[in-house]
């Protein structure tokens, strides 16, 4: 699971979004998370945090499929994350990415690059 948040990672920071997003691992295992609405009993548990919703954030929780049953879902947990990509869409579907101001970061990045003609 960890490549995909690599790739995330390196996704943002191609796009010039790392001011923006940042991507994090928390090792439950060895770091109390003091946050009355995250149950991290699940691994992985990815928690998303919109800026300036940080009391409210979102979970990522496994696909429910209408023919599936519940412990089917749960047993497949994250596995529809495929690539860094998908992350970046379930960001998107979640409405709090102001992505006009993303495009406008994505555009600086790609004006700062010099293109030689030979």
């Amino acid at each position: 699971f960890s490549i995909f948040w690599n790739e995330l990672s390196s996704l943002v920071e191609a796009m010039n979004w790392s001011s923006v997003i940042h991507v994090m691992k928390i090792d439950v295992t060895k770091n109390d998370i003091p946050h009355d609405k995250i149950n991290a009993w699940d691994l992985p548990s990815v928690y998303y945090f919109p800026a300036g919703e940080k009391k409210n954030p979102i979970e990522m929780t496994p696909v429910t499929r209408k023919d599936g049953n519940p412990q089917s879902d749960y047993d497949e947990g994250l596995s529809w994350v495929r690539s860094g990509y998908d992350l970046v869409k379930w960001m998107v579907n979640q409405g709090k990415l102001d992505l006009e101001f993303l495009s406008k970061l994505d555009s600086t990045s790609n004006s700062n690059e010099k293109i030689v003609e030979e």
